[in-house]
């Protein structure tokens, strides 16, 4: 009966005193809205309207004053974050437009570079390139894009030692490689006698403009081969292994000849030519000695079990050897190409191969930056097509063509292949890719050829690697229409 009465009570005080209760705590509800409402105002608004119009007056201070020492870096950074994002993005796309038309990538690649250039944007939106690509924006682009060569030429100068074990299994190996390099040198040198007094460069030196037109007609695109080649199922064949070794080798001797051609074009005498030419070689020597050696040494030992060290001595290695070279006379990317030479194949135990494989990833990472590069330096609008230069395209064509095909075709054929074998084996020799390029952006940076040569030869390029699969495909149609019947 007390516990009865004892909650009625509390339900009668509960009653009495909960209403009140419930207004109190609204009005302290409003009071703390309202108390933080002020404090937006005096503490976030206020102090953001202030600091937007000191910034506004100190912008138009500064533009009075010829500007603020923050504004200009600030924006070069945004322009050339906003600039590399656009060539990576419209490499890849145009890259995978390329091989969805049974085209190699490398073939979309070098067509954005050129599309970003004056060549397209230039003339279609003149506004946006010039804000997109102004010089301090293209300053940094070229860094990244020589970075990603001399990461690429060590690339491919690894690729090169490691074919050199394909010999033993290339049925005329020797005369194929003999063939595929001096008959398109030779046809090279014999129209510089005819182009020369034309198309000579500013550094005007026969016998260097003889030797490089004979190495753009010689060279063949290791690295683009060898994804033709998978992509038709025949990097397992003898026809593909004998391409291989012949690519590989053709192309290092190139580059010793690139060497020579670059050492004459310097102008500074021949006692100076010869000592530049002494210097390669023993550098050269050096790398694929003793350098050799110890990175075999270092890489088998606990250090070449760690990635990072791994990865640091690689980059590092390209980068000294590419250093010295320029530091020469000669090209940087020779010193990175013998560098890759010099790079141990194989490594027990260790994360050699891993890490170079590493290398070549942000090697083709970076390599658009240097389509960007060449697509800005040449206009192929302003290629004057007068009958002149008409004919010399065609001639340049015909003769680059003619000569790796039938120079590596007869060659395989007279070594024992079929004739289709040996048309394939032309066919695949005649692919010149982004090695040529990079031979032909050394020859013009150099002063050897001139702007007009320089662009027909670029065309050259892309007709003869766009030609590789259409060709190879047209074959393999007409051997199965062959057999049906």
């Amino acid at each position: 009966m007390r516990l009865t009465e004892e909650i009625e009570e509390s339900r009668e005080v509960s009653s009495r005193t909960l209403p009140g209760a419930i207004e109190d705590d609204a009005g302290a509800g409003r009071t703390v809205r309202r108390r933080r409402r002020v404090g937006y105002g005096l503490l976030v608004v206020l102090p953001t309207v202030a600091g937007a119009l000191a910034l506004a007056e100190a912008g138009r201070d500064g533009g009075a004053g010829g500007g603020s020492a923050h504004g200009p870096g600030a924006s070069t950074t945004a322009v050339l974050l906003l600039a590399a994002a656009a060539v990576l993005v419209v490499a890849r796309g145009a890259g995978a437009l390329a091989e969805r038309l049974g085209q190699p990538r490398v073939i979309g690649e070098i067509c954005a570079g050129l599309a970003l250039g004056p060549t397209l944007l230039g003339r279609l939106a003149p506004d946006v390139f010039t804000w997109i690509f102004p010089k301090p924006v293209v300053t940094g682009l070229d860094a990244l894009a020589q970075l990603g060569l001399v990461l690429f030429m060590f690339g491919v100068g690894q690729e090169l030692s490691q074919a050199r074990g394909t010999a033993r299994e290339a049925q005329g190996a020797l005369l194929v490689t003999l063939a595929s390099f001096l008959v398109p040198f030779a046809t090279g040198a014999a129209l510089a006698l005819w182009l020369y007094p034309r198309y000579e460069g500013v550094s005007s030196e026969p016998t260097a403009f003889a030797l490089f037109l004979g190495c753009a007609l010689s060279v063949t695109a290791f690295p683009v081969l060898a994804r033709i080649l998978a992509d038709l199922g025949l990097l397992g064949s003898g026809t593909g292994r004998l391409s291989l070794y012949a690519a590989a080798v053709g192309d290092g001797v190139c580059w010793l000849v690139l060497t020579v051609a670059l050492a004459l074009a310097q102008g500074d005498g021949p006692g100076a030519q010869w000592q530049t030419l002494l210097l390669s070689l023993l550098v050269t020597a050096v790398l694929l000695g003793p350098v050799r050696a110890g990175l075999k040494k270092v890489l088998d030992g606990p250090l070449g079990r760690s990635p990072a060290a791994v990865l640091t001595l690689c980059t590092a290695g390209v980068a000294v050897s590419a250093g010295v070279t320029a530091q020469l006379g000669i090209h940087q990317l020779i010193g990175a190409f013998v560098f890759g030479l010099a790079w141990p194949t194989t490594s027990r135990g260790t994360s050699g191969e891993a890490q170079s494989a590493a290398v070549h990833t942000l090697a083709q990472l970076l390599l658009p930056f240097f389509f960007l590069g060449f697509g800005l330096s040449l206009d192929l609008g302003e290629l004057s097509l007068d009958t002149g230069n008409a004919l010399m395209l065609a001639g340049m064509l015909a003769a680059a063509t003619l000569s790796k095909i039938l120079g590596a075709g007869l060659a395989g054929y007279l070594s024992g292949l079929t004739r289709t074998d040996s048309l394939v084996l032309g066919v695949l020799m005649n692919t010149r890719g982004l090695t040529e390029l990079v031979v032909l952006g050394i020859g013009h940076q150099a002063g050897v050829i001139d702007d007009q040569l320089f662009a027909v030869l670029v065309l050259v390029t892309l007709v003869t690697t766009a030609m590789t699969g259409p060709g190879l495909r047209l074959i393999q149609t007409a051997v199965a229409a062959r057999r049906r019947k």
